[in-house]
């Protein structure tokens, strides 16, 4: 599937033509080494729904953990960072503090999902 022809759906994300399968969902399986389970949800990390490498992508087990990780972003950094990325943040805290912030922005949406797992945010 990896050489085949791709469109961008509707709402930004890359598919394949032959198959419409969104090409996030593919890599993810690749990343995992098994089909993705039914409630599985494919999160862009930065979110850039057009950047699908393996790094890029984290499998919620389901869409609850995938919001409750936007929901904590958006705390943090504000809904349009949350919902449309960390590009301009990025760059903001690369000149005022160093590469070591990106960090913690990654690490944002993994203490979001532990928070959501061990029910201390809904």
């Amino acid at each position: 599937m990896s050489n085949e022809k791709t469109y961008i759906d509707e709402k930004g994300y890359l598919r394949f033509i032959s198959s419409n399968r969104p090409v996030h969902q593919w890599m993810a399986e690749k990343k995992l080494g098994r089909k993705l389970k039914s409630k599985e949800v494919v999160h862009h990390i930065d979110r850039n729904k057009l950047n699908n490498s393996m790094d890029n992508l984290h499998v919620f087990p389901n869409q609850a953990a995938h919001d409750a990780a936007h929901k904590y972003d958006a705390y943090r950094f504000g809904k349009k960072a949350s919902y449309q990325g960390f590009r301009s943040l990025r760059k903001r805290y690369q000149k005022e503090k160093g590469t070591s912030n990106l960090i913690i922005l990654l690490m944002a949406i993994v203490i979001a999902y532990l928070l959501y797992k061990f029910r201390i945010i809904h």
